[in-house]
């Protein structure tokens, strides 16, 4: 069999396979999540723009050759307001693998692409389409539905067969507008993320101070690798020093001792009058702390302190470790204020807060608007500003 029959039936092969896969989002971790950053870039002015993205494969959901037939970009939720339609525009996209990755990619358009970059739309004329008013709390991101269907399928991960090159990792797509009216149109973008977080254990009512109600402990909503991550603390007694205790476990036992599982409390359940087990061993026979609890183990916590301000609000902050492996790790937080008036343990807690780092992602946008008028024709650009973890979010099928 001669080798153009082979790489035909590879061709064939994965045309097949292709036809068949799911729709999926990319970068795969903003599946159902709103990118929290909408941006007008590209599509908000009303100058033609070169516009491109690198995205890690990390950030693909498949591994190995994938059959393209095009991408549907997602709208920003832009705070559930309308939009109304905008055209026409006059595009082209470039679909392409690449050796480079987001942090190694190059303000430079074309030094970014592999050997199998392709135009696989040319010169295509659009309306970008409505986008229907919605609740101001979302309850997911906006559909993707700014469809862009290739001229021809595309492969990622072809080049090996046809040209005997490594397997690629990376996926670049450029997206040229050649021509827009003027007119806002957001769509979303990962410049921050939303931070998912979940609020867990116990805090009852009688763990505050009289005629308050409990500690209340909220964080900050977007929580990025490399950047600072603030908690707030409110209904504190003013002027009293707390400590916000931080764990990247959670659950299991206190001190490992199977006959005290998490949450754990600081006071006998039977006789909240009275401490718990731990605590009479710890030696606070008569410092009970009726409905406060531990609510995860204290054994590898991080301890942060400040101090609550006249309005019984305190906030502390940290510096999260930079770095793509750091997306994903869930941080656990309990607060623990000093309460002279409140319990004979003179402390109160709050419930715990877990909050999971989202962000950046393996992602580097370039992009350069541009005025595309006159005779001759001004150049296009060939190069732009870049911008490392800020890309579009979108649907490949």
């Amino acid at each position: 069999m001669q080798p153009q029959t082979l790489t035909g039936l590879a061709i064939s092969l994965f045309l097949t396979a292709g036809l068949v896969a799911q729709n999926v989002t990319v970068p795969s971790n903003m599946d159902g999540v709103e990118g929290g950053g909408g941006t007008s870039i590209p599509f908000g002015g009303s100058q033609a723009c070169r516009y491109q993205c690198v995205y890690d494969g990390e950030e693909l959901p498949w591994s190995g050759p994938r059959v393209l037939t095009g991408v549907r970009i997602r709208p920003d939720f832009n705070n559930g307001n309308a939009t109304p339609a905008k055209g026409f525009l006059e595009i082209s996209v470039l679909m392409s693998t690449t050796s480079r990755t987001s942090a190694t990619s190059s303000n430079v358009f074309e030094d970014n692409y592999g050997s199998d970059a392709t135009w696989v739309i040319e010169n295509l004329v659009i309306q970008l389409p409505a986008q229907p008013q919605l609740p101001a709390t979302p309850i997911a991101p906006r559909p993707a539905n700014i469809d862009l269907v290739f001229d021809a399928p595309w492969i990622f991960g072809l080049t090996p067969v046809i040209n005997g090159l490594p397997e690629p990792k990376n996926l670049l797509i450029e997206i040229w507008i050649h021509s827009q009216p003027s007119g806002a149109y957001r769509v979303d973008n990962m410049s921050s993320c939303t931070a998912p977080w979940v609020e867990f254990g116990n805090a009852g009512p009688a763990c505050s101070i009289p005629n308050n109600p409990p500690v209340a402990l909220t964080s900050g909503q977007s929580m990025q690798a490399g950047s600072s991550y603030s908690w707030t603390l409110s209904n504190a007694p003013p002027s009293m020093p707390f400590a916000l205790w931080l764990s990247l476990e959670n659950g299991g036992h206190l001190l490992g001792n199977p006959l005290w599982p998490i949450p754990y409390p600081l006071f006998d359940p039977s006789n909240p009058s009275v401490p718990s087990a731990a605590m009479m061993l710890a030696g606070f026979q008569n410092y009970s702390a009726p409905d406060c609890w531990l609510n995860f183990d204290i054994e590898d916590v991080t301890s942060l302190g400040g101090l609550i301000d006249a309005t019984g609000e305190g906030q502390v902050s940290i510096n999260l470790p930079a770095g793509r492996e750091f997306v994903g790790v869930t941080i656990h937080a309990q607060a623990l204020v000093l309460a002279p008036t409140a319990n004979a343990l003179f402390m109160i807690t709050s419930k715990g807060r877990s909050a999971t780092i989202c962000g950046p992602l393996g992602v580097a946008r370039i992009f350069q608007f541009y005025n595309n008028s006159g005779t001759p024709l001004p150049p296009p650009p060939a190069a732009g500003s870049r911008s490392l973890g800020v890309g579009l979010v979108l649907e490949v099928f």
